[in-house]
């Protein structure tokens, strides 16, 4: 059921940012100078009915992905209105789409505050992305709380006896499987971002040397399904272990940089429509 759902709302997010640019493509390939001669001008410049309804939405997504994940996080009452990640997953969806569907209300004409507006809202989603990174890294409750070192090493030991009640394995079997990592230290909270990549891009070829080590060993489909994540569990928890206090000073910092330009784009977003509004373009309303 979960995977039917996730897959709806990757259809719908796909749809969002990429259909636009599907209708509209001869338009958008087509150089400026020439578009008002082209049959979708009226439509899909950034105040024709299309266009200009893309900026509206894309910018109603913002505004309202950014209140709603806000009024959860902040104020107590709402604390019961479900889960806060389900909350952020809901605030990634809408600050994703809906840059993209003012990219398209753009057609690709950046002057003016409209500029100043764009490149705002393009700082504030690539670092919107970066801390989605960095959260995704740090081990938290179901309310969003960050967990402990503490935990995480309990958590390591719990998995580490379920492994070794299931399996023996040799030493070499165990450097390949990425189980014999050492505990790290880092000063420099950015060099631990650095390895974290680093970590995540040698783990997307981490899956052929699982695939040799448990065909090596004697266990039925389900028990090799079981074990291949035990040790993903086992090896993200060993990489939390390293990570989590510099991901969380790096949030920190994160944070402190990324309110302020939220901040600033919706002030510049606010004289781009009160400027609109005054020169009479009103789109439906």
């Amino acid at each position: 059921m979960k995977f039917v759902f996730y897959s709806v709302v990757g259809l719908a997010w796909l749809g969002i940012v990429i259909l636009p640019g599907v209708y509209g493509w001869e338009y958008y390939m087509t150089p400026v100078p020439e578009r008002p001669f082209t049959e979708l001008h009226d439509q899909l410049k950034p105040t024709g009915f299309i266009g200009h309804g893309y900026g509206v939405i894309g910018s109603l997504f913002m505004i309202v992905g950014v209140a709603t994940y806000t009024l959860r996080k902040r104020v107590a009452w709402f604390a019961k209105w479900g889960k806060l990640r389900s909350w952020l997953r809901f605030h990634i969806f809408l600050c994703t789409t809906g840059p993209a569907l003012v990219v398209w209300h753009t057609s690709f004409k950046f002057q003016g505050v409209v500029a100043i507006s764009f490149w705002s809202m393009v700082i504030v989603v690539a670092s919107g992305v970066l801390g989605r990174y960095v959260y995704k890294r740090i081990p938290k409750t179901e309310d969003g709380y960050f967990k402990s070192v503490q935990f995480v090493v309990d958590e390591k030991l719990a998995l580490r006896k379920e492994l070794d009640a299931m399996v023996s394995l040799s030493p070499v079997q165990e450097s390949m499987l990425g189980l014999t990592a050492g505990q790290l230290k880092f000063t420099n909270p950015w060099a631990a971002l650095y390895a974290a990549i680093l970590f995540d891009v040698r783990g997307l070829f981490s899956w052929s040397r699982d695939r040799r080590v448990t065909t090596e060993l004697a266990l039925s489909r389900q028990e090799r399904e079981s074990f291949r994540s035990l040790v993903r569990r086992y090896r993200w928890r060993t990489r939390q272990e390293f990570l989590i206090e510099p991901m969380q000073k790096i949030f920190g910092y994160w944070h402190v940089f990324h309110i302020p330009l939220a901040t600033i784009m919706f002030l510049v977003l606010a004289v781009h429509v009160f400027v609109s509004i005054l020169f009479g373009y009103t789109w439906i309303f």
